[in-house]
C-alpha cells in the first residue's frame, strides 16, 4: 500500500473516463490537489482544487469550457496535427507542443482527421499557485526533485524506467511523492509538470 508521500504510477486506461458536457471529448483525471493536500480524484466541476492534471481525449471540433480564475497549459500528447485558436491567436500543434492561456479566453480546437487527439491539461488556480509544463527529449538518467515544484512526469513517447524497476510508456505518469525519484530515459519525450504555491 502506498501513502501520500510515496510516488505512484498512473496508467491512462486505469483512470475513469468522464464525458465533456459539450460531447466533444473525454477527460481522465491524473492527479489533483486541494488546499488540504494531494487527492487521487475530485469532481471535475468542483471549485476546490488548487491544481489539476488530466488527459483529454478530443473527438471533434469544439470550444473549450470557460474557466474563470484558472490558468491553463495544454500540451498535445498525440501526434497531431491539432489546430487551436486561443483568444484569436491561431496555431497548429504537434506532439509535445504546448499553449498557455487563461481560463477566461475563448479557445477552439479543430481536428484535421477523424482520429481523436490527446491533450495533457495542467490547470492551476490563479492567486493560489502557478504551473508550467516543460517537454524534453531525454536519454539517460534524470532526477525529479519535488522540492523544486515538480509534481509529475508523463511519457509522451519512448520509455522510462523508475528507480524500482517499473517501466513507463504510452502516456504513463509518475506522480511524485515527498522524495526525489530517478528515471532512466530511453529515447523518451517527457512532459514534466511543475507547480509552485503562492
Amino acid at each position: 500500500m502506498t501513502g501520500p508521500s510515496d510516488p505512484r504510477v498512473v496508467l491512462p486506461l486505469d483512470l475513469p473516463r468522464t464525458a465533456w458536457a459539450n460531447g466533444a471529448g473525454y477527460t481522465r483525471e491524473i492527479s489533483v490537489s486541494t488546499k488540504s493536500g494531494p487527492q487521487r480524484s475530485l469532481d471535475r466541476h468542483s471549485a476546490d482544487y488548487e491544481w489539476r492534471l488530466s488527459l483529454a481525449e478530443l473527438t471533434r471540433t469544439a470550444d473549450f469550457s470557460v474557466l474563470p480564475g484558472i490558468d491553463r497549459v495544454f500540451t498535445l500528447a498525440s501526434q497531431g496535427p491539432l489546430a487551436m485558436s486561443a483568444d484569436g491567436v491561431k496555431c497548429t500543434l504537434r506532439l509535445g507542443q504546448k499553449v498557455e492561456f487563461t481560463g477566461e479566453v475563448a479557445v477552439t480546437i479543430e481536428l484535421a482527421s477523424p482520429e481523436p487527439q490527446l491533450g495533457l491539461n495542467l490547470m492551476t488556480r490563479r492567486g493560489s499557485c502557478t504551473g508550467r509544463t516543460s517537454v524534453q527529449r531525454l536519454d539517460g538518467k534524470l532526477a525529479l526533485d519535488p522540492s523544486t515544484g515538480i509534481v509529475a512526469a508523463i511519457v509522451l513517447e519512448g520509455t522510462a524506467i523508475t528507480s524500482d524497476g517499473r517501466k513507463l510508456a504510452d502516456l504513463a505518469t509518475l506522480v511524485l511523492g515527498a522524495h526525489t525519484e530517478e528515471l532512466e530515459a530511453q529515447g523518451c519525450l517527457l512532459a514534466i509538470t511543475t507547480v509552485h504555491r503562492l
